[in-house]
């Protein structure tokens, strides 16, 4: 096949293809929902006026592309799925991330069954972590790519390889339908999602409730990927945004908030006792962090990434003195005997326990940041702990001492542009929150959920402070099991605080995950035998006791997501079954069920 140009090549492949360009353009059409068709029997459209030596399907520029670009410089012919982020004149609902990141996302959740259909197909341009995390003005192509040769004037492709593109491009249009249809599930979903999201920036707790299996976790997941700007579930892996934690009966304020631990005493001599921020503390400090920073000029960031800079060389200063010296001297009786991570270590010389008392560095920074020169500066500053208000004299020798430090080295703050730390989103998700007593768990929180960004007191003081602040970037989701009648109610205090969302069984969520015709037929016919057992009709025979409600208890739908009979046959025997019978001791279906039950 010969072709002198890139715009006689286009026009050779869309005239090869021949009806399966009108096949793209129906299909695409109704993927897209789009009211106008492109034009027929064109499956690339080129314009010869253009230049380019490149060429997209019609409408492709905020979707997902068949695309195809010619290097005359190299002879390489490259052709694949493209991923735009480059602007798209007249497309200005959106961002063009936002238009392309449904798409990309649909490709990264589906990524193993593309390669066993494509396995010919990687990454011409751009690489795999443009998908997962995009930014503008990029392309990226899922593709192949081809040398061609030059005979004379003309550029030649064997016959061979010719076909072998034209196959290739009809090929993918299976993978391009599974992309396009992920996407508008994930569309669908996301209006959902969209809704909670909208409640739960208002609210900053919400519950999601529901019977078993209704996708509770999976829906505090996605929720969290949208708050976050994350790509898929799998970023939410250690993200330091985000953190999930599962509550049980015996869940207490020293496993959530703040609590004391044992550790080993450096010395050998049995063990040492220290408070601890747990995991609401600890998220909750982190979120308060990227909120002070965020409203702190850039100026003012520049002087404390420089402030730590310097800090660690004047604590590597100390550690060569201490090398030597064993001790520092602050005053005749109290000196500085060793380093910790984030402290300094400082005792009496008399009377004083082995390793003394911890002076946080972080103390020392926001006393020089705060421009304090005396103890009394040090006493008064609200934003020191408590130690070090107390031990402002010590604290404050240490202090000139830094100064001396920078003095003595000729260092100097110079300000520079440091980049303004951005407002992000923090997210906690508490899988079975009802499990635990609240009340008891959350202690003087149950008032900071409501009054954010104010200080309340914990029973533990934690580097010298006691105050806790739950910021308004910060947001809880909790998950509930309705049907679960082993644990306590939410009181009134807590529930007036938490907006509840209902998490429903829906046979929806079959069709969107069992797409083989047959066993869709199986798992929803299983479905539809189940919710009758859960009629509220007196019309029809009702076998759910009058203490309950099918929303409470029905199964949920997770339990028919499956991919093959056997899974089916299994969850059948070995979940859905035993469940039902279960509901039928603890009084939910009456005996009657029993018979119902054993035909499923």
């Amino acid at each position: 096949m010969e072709f002198k140009d890139f715009d006689e090549l286009i026009h050779s492949i869309n005239k090869s293809l021949g009806g399966f360009c009108n096949t793209f353009i129906y299909k695409r059409k109704e993927l897209s929902k789009k009211g106008r068709s492109a034009k027929k029997g064109f499956l690339f459209v080129y314009d010869s006026d253009s230049n380019r030596n490149w060429s997209i399907n019609e409408g492709g520029g905020t979707e997902i592309q068949y695309h195809i670009a010619f290097n005359i410089e190299n002879l390489k012919l490259n052709y694949g799925l493209g991923f735009n982020t480059q602007y798209v004149p007249h497309a200005n609902e959106f961002s063009s991330i936002d238009y392309m990141r449904p798409f990309m996302n649909a490709f990264l959740n589906n990524e193993t069954k593309i390669q066993s259909i494509l396995p010919n197909y990687s990454f011409v341009y751009g690489e795999k972590k443009m998908l997962i995390q995009p930014v503008e003005n990029e392309y990226v192509l899922f593709g192949r790519t081809q040398i061609i040769q030059i005979r004379e004037d003309k550029y030649f492709i064997e016959d061979q390889l010719y076909n072998e593109i034209l196959e290739d491009l009809k090929k993918q249009f299976e993978v391009y339908i599974i992309i396009f249809e992920e996407k508008n599930k994930l569309k669908t979903m996301l209006s959902k999602i969209e809704k909670n999201i909208e409640l739960l920036e208002y609210k900053k707790q919400i519950i999601l409730q529901g019977p078993p299996g209704t996708g509770k976790t999976k829906t505090a997941k996605d929720i969290a990927v949208e708050m976050l700007g994350l790509g898929n579930v799998k970023d939410l892996n250690n993200n330091e945004q985000f953190k999930l934690i599962q509550f049980h009966p015996s869940y207490t304020y020293e496993d959530f908030v703040r609590g004391i631990i044992s550790v080993p005493n450096e010395n050998g001599e049995g063990v040492l006792f220290k408070n601890e921020n747990k995991i609401l503390a600890e998220i909750a400090e982190k979120a308060l962090k990227n909120k002070i920073d965020s409203q702190k000029g850039s100026t003012e960031l520049s002087k404390e990434k420089w402030l730590n800079e310097q800090f660690d060389k004047f604590i590597y200063s100390v550690s060569e003195i201490l090398e030597v010296e064993e001790k520092i001297e602050l005053t005749e009786s109290v000196v500085i005997i060793e380093i910790d991570d984030d402290a300094f270590r400082y005792k009496g010389v008399k009377g004083w326990t082995k390793r003394g008392n911890r002076m946080l560095f972080k103390d020392i920074k926001q006393a020089y940041l705060d421009e304090n020169f005396e103890r009394q500066d040090l006493t008064h500053n609200h934003n020191l702990s408590g130690l070090a208000k107390w031990h402002a004299s010590y604290y404050v020798r240490v202090l000139d001492m830094f100064k001396g430090f920078l003095k003595e080295n000729k260092i100097d703050f110079i300000a520079n542009t440091t980049q303004k730390e951005e407002l992000k989103n923090y997210v906690l998700i508490i899988d079975e929150i009802n499990r635990a007593n609240l009340p008891s768990v959350l202690g003087e929180l149950i008032y900071a959920l409501e009054y954010r960004d104010e200080q309340v007191e914990s029973m533990y003081e934690y580097e010298g402070k006691r105050e806790i602040i739950l910021p308004s970037n910060l947001y809880i989701i909790g998950t509930m099991n309705t049907a679960d009648r082993s644990v306590g109610h939410i009181d009134y205090a807590i529930k007036r605080r938490f907006a509840f969302v209902d998490i429903l069984p829906s046979d929806q969520a079959i069709d969107d995950v069992v797409t083989d015709p047959d066993l869709n037929a199986k798992a929803k016919g299983l479905y539809n035998k189940v919710a009758v057992l859960f009629n509220e009709d007196r019309d029809k025979t009702v076998y759910i006791q009058s203490d309950f409600k099918a929303k409470d208890v029905q199964l949920g739908h997770s339990y028919f997501l499956v991919e093959t009979e056997k899974q089916l046959e299994l969850k059948l025997e070995f979940e859905i079954k035993p469940l039902l019978n279960e509901y039928v001791k603890d009084g939910i279906l009456s005996e009657d069920a029993l018979l119902e039950i054993g035909k499923l």
